[in-house]
C-alpha cells in the first residue's frame, strides 16, 4: 500500500490530535499491509477511536450522553482542523462546487459555501437556513468580497455610509486598519429599525458594540452621505449597505455613490447593496432593473465581474409581507403589497 503512511499519519492527527510517532508508524503500517485493505483500514479507526487518550475520552463522552457513532464522526469531518489538515495535505483534493459570485441578487446558495459561512458565523449570526435574513447575507457577502479581494488587513481604510451602528461596522475593526462609519444619525431611523439612527452611538460606541472589538479602529461621525467630509482619493473601500434607496430616488443615489468614489484612491473598491424589483410595479425606495441599471453605469467605475439578476428564476420563493409579518424567515425576497424585492449587492472598482 504505497499511501499508507500518508494515511496512518493523518488518522493519527484526525483522531487523536497528535502526530504518529517513528515507531507507531513502522508497526502501524506492517498491520495495515496485512490481508484485505478495507478491513486492515477499518480496524486501524477502530483502534484509534479506542485509544486511551483524550481524543478518545471526548468522543465516547459525546456518545455517553446520547449523540451517535454517526453523528461524532460527522463532527470529526466538517470541523475547521479536519479542514485544514486536509488541505494540507492533499492541496489537490476535490471540493463540493459552491458559489462564489460577488456581484449578485441576495443567494440563499452562499448558505453552501463554507468559507462564506464562516464568516457568517464569526459575527455572531445564525447559520440555519430556516434563519436567513437579507440583512445576514449582506453584512457576510461584504466581508466575503473583500476577503476574496484581499483587503481584509490592517493596511486598508474603510468608509461607510449610511451606516447607522450595524454590527458589520465592529466586525470590520476587528479585520482591517481603520474603518470610518458615517451617517445622518437623525430623522426617523432614530426611532425604527432597532434605532439604527441613534446619535449616542457617536459619542459612545463600546454601548453599540455586538462583541469586543478594536476601538481604536472604529471612529463614528455624524455626516451627509450626499457630502462626505473625507479628502479625495484617501480611502481603500468605501460602502453602504441598505443605504442609498433612502437618499431621494435614483438621482440621490447615483449622488451618493459618486460621493463614495470620490473619497476612494484609484483602483479602490465600491461596494453597496439596495433594493431590486424582481416582480410588480415600482414602489417608493426600490430600484426597477433600469434604474438598478444606472447606478452600476456610473462614471470612472466598473463592476468586478458579471452582476447575476437571474437568481430567482431558479429558486421557488414566498415573499414575505413586510406590512403583516416583518419578521419572517427565510427572509430573503420581501414585498410591499405586489411589489417584490430582494437585495441586490455589486462590487466596482474605481478606474
Amino acid at each position: 500500500m504505497p499511501d499508507a503512511s500518508q494515511l496512518i499519519a493523518e488518522a493519527f492527527l484526525i483522531v487523536l490530535g497528535r502526530e504518529v510517532s517513528p515507531i507507531e508508524l513502522r508497526d502501524t503500517a506492517r498491520g495495515l499491509g496485512a490481508g484485505d485493505a478495507s478491513t486492515s483500514r477499518n480496524a486501524l479507526v477502530v483502534r484509534l477511536l479506542s485509544s486511551p487518550e483524550p481524543g478518545k475520552a471526548h468522543y465516547t463522552a459525546a456518545i455517553r450522553h446520547g449523540d451517535s457513532r454517526t453523528s461524532v464522526l460527522r463532527s470529526l469531518i466538517v470541523s475547521p482542523e479536519f479542514s485544514g489538515r486536509y488541505q494540507r495535505v492533499a492541496p489537490q483534493g476535490g471540493i463540493v462546487p459552491h458559489d462564489i459570485q460577488l456581484c449578485e441578487l441576495a443567494n440563499p446558495a452562499k448558505w453552501d459555501n463554507p468559507e462564506w459561512l464562516a464568516l457568517l458565523r464569526s459575527m455572531g449570526l445564525p447559520d440555519d437556513k430556516i434563519s436567513m435574513h437579507r440583512k445576514g447575507y449582506e453584512f457576510t457577502q461584504l466581508a466575503y468580497g473583500l476577503k476574496r479581494l484581499g483587503l481584509l488587513h490592517d493596511r486598508v481604510s474603510i468608509i461607510s455610509v449610511g451606516a447607522g451602528h450595524e454590527a458589520v461596522l465592529y466586525w470590520l475593526a476587528n479585520h482591517v486598519g481603520r474603518v470610518i462609519a458615517t451617517d445622518t444619525y437623525q430623522g426617523v431611523w432614530r426611532d425604527v429599525q432597532s434605532r439604527e439612527g441613534d446619535v449616542g452611538v457617536v459619542h459612545a460606541p463600546r454601548d453599540y458594540a455586538p462583541f469586543p472589538y478594536r476601538e481604536d479602529r472604529l471612529l463614528f461621525l455624524q455626516m451627509d452621505g450626499l457630502g462626505l467630509g473625507i479628502k479625495s482619493g484617501v480611502m481603500d473601500v468605501a460602502y453602504s449597505l441598505s443605504s442609498i434607496e433612502h437618499f431621494g430616488g435614483v438621482g440621490g443615489a447615483a449622488g451618493a455613490i459618486d460621493e463614495m468614489a470620490r473619497v476612494l484612491k484609484p483602483g479602490g473598491v465600491l461596494a453597496f447593496a439596495t433594493e431590486y424589483v424582481i416582480a410588480g410595479p415600482p414602489h417608493e425606495e426600490t430600484f426597477s432593473p433600469a434604474d438598478f441599471d444606472v447606478l452600476v453605469k456610473r462614471p470612472g467605475l466598473s463592476l468586478i465581474g458579471e452582476f447575476d439578476r437571474s437568481v430567482y428564476s431558479r429558486y421557488d420563493y414566498s415573499a414575505v409581507d413586510l406590512y403583516g409579518n416583518p419578521h419572517q424567515t427565510p427572509h430573503m425576497v420581501v414585498r410591499f403589497n405586489d411589489t417584490v424585492f430582494t437585495t441586490a449587492f455589486v462590487f466596482m472598482r474605481k478606474s
